[in-house]
């Protein structure tokens, strides 16, 4: 009885758990917070995630002495990144060389336009990035989506330089239906596609 007694006052007693609040590096609006929830919930033993995108940060309630660096991980592969109190924040750092080369990225000088129709990626869901290299957040997307194509290989990106706005690929962007960079054409299947900017 007295083993009894002292099983069910353990299996009452309640877990310890701690909650972590930490920036999210990426989080731009509140279109975010669905893909940080998702990300975050998806680790195990996390058991409460909000996301509050006016502070750009979530908060998880996770066991005690939790590996965050599993959270960190979870963030990374959907192109956003962790900071946790008391670590330094510098934004969402390029990959390595080594590995940005391995992946599906083709880049155009933008002197003519894009045969979309020959850039397509067989197999794969092939994004079109106009861009420019002075467009600062043409620079920050290239560093999410690299981070995001690690876990995601599926993907292919086609990045054709916009100059100025005074080349061939601006022309067809413009064509597109771009207003500002960065913009993006999207297909997810031969003959179909998805405009974002």
């Amino acid at each position: 009885m007295k083993r009894s007694l002292i099983l069910l006052a353990f299996l009452a007693a309640p877990t310890l758990a701690d909650t972590l609040t930490f920036k999210v590096i990426g989080i731009d609006c509140a279109s975010c917070a669905p893909p940080v929830k998702k990300a975050l919930a998806s680790v195990a033993g996390v058991t409460s995630v909000k996301v509050d995108t006016d502070a750009k940060t979530a908060t998880v309630d996770v066991p005690s002495g939790f590996d965050k660096a599993k959270l960190r991980e979870a963030l990374s592969n959907a192109g956003f990144e962790a900071s946790f109190p008391g670590e330094k924040q510098s934004g969402i750092e390029p990959l390595p060389a080594n590995v940005a080369r391995s992946l599906d990225i083709v880049r155009y000088d933008g002197k003519s336009a894009l045969d979309i129709g020959k850039v397509l990626a067989p197999g794969k869901i092939t994004i079109v990035d106009y861009y420019a290299g002075w467009c600062g957040p043409c620079n920050v997307l290239e560093s999410r989506l690299e981070r995001y194509m690690v876990a995601h290989p599926n993907l292919a990106i086609r990045r054709a330089d916009i100059g100025k706005w005074n080349n061939a690929a601006a022309s067809q962007a413009t064509h597109f239906g771009a207003e500002a960079l960065p913009y993006m054409h999207a297909r997810i299947k031969p003959g179909g596609n998805s405009n974002v900017t």
